[in-house]
């Protein structure tokens, strides 16, 4: 149980260096959305992706050594919960608990920029049919995925 302890917080340290990576983009996607800047947009939501995709190899780096030691389908609290109170374990709980206070900021920002573009998709669109008013018509059309 020692070496999952020790493989677990290698990957676990991993996974929250690119958690605070991902934090701090998200906070500069934030300021680009509210800048209107859609150049720096462009590049951040680029860099969103790699990480994520960084992350997603952790997470099946994580679920590949719980399968190896027989907790497939096992959830990191479910696994803290089991053992005694090791220094091994003390050090996981601290970094379970530190994810998940980063995943909720990263959460929370999130949900703030969605809520940014979609105000901003609405501007636009007053914006449109007030110029269509006066005979301007727009070039393209406007959508969220774009």
């Amino acid at each position: 149980m020692i070496s999952l302890h020790k493989e677990l917080t290698k990957i676990l340290n991993e996974e929250k260096a690119l958690l605070e990576i991902l934090f701090k983009i998200v906070s500069e996607e934030r300021d680009a959305i509210v800048g209107l800047n859609s150049v720096e947009l462009e590049k951040i939501l680029r860099e969103k992706e790699q990480t994520l995709i960084k992350l997603s190899l952790w997470e099946e780096e994580r679920a590949k050594l719980l399968a190896k030691n027989g907790l497939e389908n096992t959830t990191l609290s479910e696994i803290l919960n089991m053992n005694n109170d090791s220094p091994e374990l003390i050090q996981l709980k601290e970094l379970y608990y530190s994810m998940k206070t980063l995943l909720n900021a990263i959460s929370e920002i999130q949900r703030i920029n969605e809520q940014l573009i979609d105000r901003s998709i609405m501007h636009i669109g007053t914006a449109i049919k007030f110029l269509e008013t006066f005979g301007i018509n727009a070039k393209q059309s406007l959508s969220k995925e774009a």
